[in-house]
């Protein structure tokens, strides 16, 4: 008999043990259907977001290069304008200049001003570098124009500027663009590699007498200088 109940309490303690070291049963989580959704919203979010941001900036580049709005003209203040107006009379009269005089430097400021004392200055902008002139050019086109017609065209004329090994000043057209994108020279009369100076000096007795005053001319940033001939 005691025999039967120490065989009953040790089989006890042995199911009792193995239910212990046996691990509890896991269950797999359930794969959510959901979990594709998120990343394919995110990605569409971001084609939609792209899709504003760029027909937004076409939206902007159409309007500003070819329904330009006008310039701000600018302007200099009483003692500027004196200054301006010393360096014109000795452009205009280079013999009467003093020696010391005879080199002038103009501004960027200075030639936007003129420009506006022009009447042009809500059309033209001009930008100096080394060694190139740009002009900014506003371009009504008429309504019956076969291209851009009834737009305001934002042109962008790049110019480049030498004394050539004969001493004579040398303006020839580097680029025409609009928006930045370069126009054919075809379109342009292959004005592109024309030096105007040259192309313009047999005709404009002005613009000889001006040429011919020139001794030196060299484009820096912001501003140019002039040297006179005696």
């Amino acid at each position: 008999m005691t025999t039967h109940s120490s065989r009953l309490v040790n089989l006890r303690t042995l199911d009792q043990s193995q239910a212990m070291d046996t691990p509890p049963a896991t269950t797999s989580p359930a794969v959510s259907h959901r979990s594709w959704k998120k990343p394919v919203l995110i990605t569409l979010g971001i084609v939609v977001a792209c899709c504003g941001i760029t027909a937004a900036a076409t939206g902007w580049w159409v309007k500003h290069n070819f329904y330009a709005s006008p310039l701000r003209p600018v302007m200099l203040n009483a003692r500027e304008d004196a200054v301006l107006d010393e360096k014109i009379h000795t452009l205009e009269s280079p013999a009467e200049a003093p020696d010391t005089q005879r080199t002038l430097t103009v501004s960027e400021k200075e030639i936007n001003a003129f420009l506006a004392r022009q009447g042009i200055g809500e059309q033209v902008r001009v930008n100096l570098g080394q060694d190139n002139i740009t002009a900014n050019f506003l371009l009504p086109i008429a309504d019956d124009a076969p291209l851009f017609a009834g737009t305001t065209l934002r042109l962008r004329i790049a110019l480049g500027t030498l004394m050539d090994a004969t001493g004579k000043l040398v303006i020839k057209v580097n680029d025409v663009s609009v928006g930045g994108v370069p126009l054919p020279n075809a379109w342009l009369g292959d004005i592109k590699g024309v030096d105007l100076v040259a192309n313009q000096i047999g005709s404009d007795p002005a613009l000889q007498r001006f040429a011919a005053g020139i001794k030196a001319f060299t484009v820096g940033d912001e501003s140019l200088q002039i040297v006179l001939n005696e």
